[in-house]
């Protein structure tokens, strides 16, 4: 499980990183810079939920 927290944090850290590029840009890289922050936003939701699902199976 530990593996899919940290896939899903590092995707949402590249996720933010494109949007950060694509507001500094000027244009959209595939899809515009609110869109990557949107994304960037759930990808770390989601390794935050699983970190804590991970959490409470442990115990």
């Amino acid at each position: 499980m530990k593996t899919w927290v940290l896939i899903a944090l590092i995707a949402g850290v590249i996720a933010l990183l494109l949007g950060i590029i694509t507001q500094l840009a000027g244009g959209a890289i595939i899809i515009s810079a609110a869109a990557w922050n949107d994304f960037a936003q759930t990808l770390i939701l989601l390794a935050i939920g699983l970190g804590v699902l991970d959490y409470f199976n442990k115990k």
